[in-house]
C-alpha cells in the first residue's frame, strides 16, 4: 500500500504534488497562471491556517455589514453609508 503522505492532493483550482527526492511539495494551478511554488509540509500547513484566518475575517465583516444594513433599514435614514461595504 502506498504511503498516503506521498499522494497528490487536489484542492479546487490547484494541487499539491510531493517531490520524489525531497521532503517538499509543489503547488501547481489548474489554470496556466505561470509558475509553481515549492515548500515543505509545515509551509503548506501555515498557508492553510492563514487562509482560514482570512476567511474568518471576511465572514465577520460580512456579518457586521449585514447587521448594519438591517439597522439602517429600521432607522429609515436615506443618506447613511454602510462602513462595512
Amino acid at each position: 500500500m502506498p504511503d498516503p503522505r506521498r499522494l497528490r492532493i487536489d484542492v479546487g483550482p490547484f494541487q499539491l504534488d510531493p517531490d520524489a527526492e525531497a521532503p517538499t511539495w509543489t503547488a501547481t494551478g489548474s489554470r496556466a497562471a505561470g509558475g509553481t511554488v515549492t515548500g515543505g509540509w509545515s509551509d503548506w500547513v501555515a498557508f492553510a491556517q492563514r487562509v482560514l484566518q482570512a476567511d474568518a475575517l471576511w465572514r465577520e465583516r460580512e456579518a457586521r455589514g449585514d447587521a448594519w444594513d438591517q439597522g439602517h433599514a429600521a432607522s429609515g435614514a436615506p443618506d447613511a453609508v454602510n462602513p462595512y461595504r
